[in-house]
């Protein structure tokens, strides 16, 4: 069943526009969009990306493990993306025309990423993105309270972050995504826009991605005249801002992130190492259990059972 599955890596940014009938899984996050069907899909706007890569079968399994475990990720072992994964996959089950054998796969990667995360991978990514952000703004800085722009998955990780630390506030476009917040978690709202406003908090945590620019040269200046100890995190990517400001002025852009998580510790690399040869193992053993078993009725997409012919 491997033999029939495709993935394209896009850049981080691209929106991948289908055909109304075609069933594909999408995984967004700060590096890149990962778009995997089963067979052939037809991508509308595919020439509008300057540059991408397919793989197909069993590599697209692959890299695909590898994705979800970090180790694509240029912070290695990172957890924000298993989040951003679930997410994921909680709008792939909602898909008219969903192809069952594609979310068989999915679903198989649930148990392979945890069984490769607890086996090699534990505590290797512990200085994740919403982590630094807090080191940061809280134990650096030691702000009380604290804006985030954004309401997506990587938002609610900075307020799980920072909710016991400081008093927080949140700004995002997306009016539904706020309420939905406001239902778990004690936050403030500011009104997408309200630039007089953000510009009074000293520290801002960015999670909003976008190709144009939201936060330009005028706003930063002002930012920083209103501040004398303040610190601007962009987690956003593509980076939504314009300012020629650097760490010293208080902006911490991702390369910044980056480099705080990187790996220096020779026990870290040779778990790293052992991780991908097992990766390459469950591989093999996917593509032969997928060859001896056919899927033919999934009662409940999410909650599926799996029967031999």
């Amino acid at each position: 069943m491997l033999t029939n599955l495709i993935l394209f890596n896009f850049n981080s940014g691209f929106e991948p526009t289908l055909e109304v009938a075609s069933s594909a899984f999408i995984l967004k996050t700060c590096q890149r969009t990962i778009l995997v069907s089963y067979e052939e899909i037809k991508i509308i706007n595919l020439n509008d990306c300057d540059s991408y890569e397919v793989k197909k079968g069993k590599a697209s399994y692959l890299f695909l493990l590898e994705v979800i475990c970090g180790l694509k990720s240029k912070l290695l072992g990172e957890n924000e993306i298993v989040s951003q994964f679930k997410s994921a996959y909680k709008e792939f089950i909602k898909t008219e025309n969903l192809n069952t054998q594609l979310l068989l796969i999915i679903e198989k990667l649930f148990k392979d990423t945890k069984e490769i995360r607890t086996k090699y991978l534990i505590g290797l990514g512990q200085k994740t993105y919403a982590s630094i952000t807090r080191r940061k703004i809280v134990n650096d800085k030691k702000a009380k309270k604290v804006l985030i722009l954004g309401s997506g998955q990587m938002a609610e990780d900075l307020i799980n972050q920072f909710k016991k630390k400081c008093e927080i506030y949140i700004c995002a476009r997306n009016k539904n995504a706020i309420e939905n917040l406001k239902l778990n978690h004690e936050i403030n709202v500011i009104e997408w826009g309200d630039y007089k406003s953000i510009i009074t908090f000293a520290h801002i945590a960015n999670t909003i991605g976008a190709k144009e620019i939201i936060f330009n040269k005028v706003f930063f200046e002002n930012w920083k005249n209103a501040h004398h100890d303040r610190t601007f995190v962009d987690l956003g990517s593509p980076s939504a801002i314009d300012t020629n400001l650097t760490v010293d002025d208080g902006i911490i852009r991702l390369e910044n992130i980056f480099s705080e998580g990187a790996i220096k510790e020779n026990h870290k690399k040779q778990q790293i190492v052992k991780a991908k040869n097992a990766m390459d193992g469950i591989v093999e053993k996917r593509q032969k259990v997928f060859e001896k078993k056919a899927l033919y009725h999934i009662p409940n997409p999410g909650q599926a059972k799996y029967v031999r012919k």
